[in-house]
């Protein structure tokens, strides 16, 4: 076994891998925008574009949930407004 021809074919695959992370984001965009709104949306897949923040947040996320809530998240934990009378 040539083990230089298997260390270059590894590399090789290591350099396409972020290249398959961003066509997976961004097949995914069209779900995220409507799961939490156009805004919360697109800053949530920025953020997963990113590199370095994308391991962040990835690493906040598994520890207390999802960073970015779904849209519906949010409107069913505002507290309803207390009526005047």
């Amino acid at each position: 076994m040539n083990w230089q021809k298997l260390g270059s074919a590894i590399w090789r695959g290591m350099k396409v891998m972020p290249i398959i992370g961003y066509v997976f984001i961004l097949a995914e965009a069209p779900a995220v925008i409507r799961r939490k709104g156009v805004w919360m949306g697109v800053l949530a897949i920025v953020l997963d574009i990113l590199p370095i923040i994308c391991l962040i947040k990835a690493a906040i996320e598994i520890y207390l949930g999802d960073l970015i809530p779904d849209r519906l998240q949010m409107l069913s934990s505002e507290p309803l407004p207390q009526s005047l009378t």
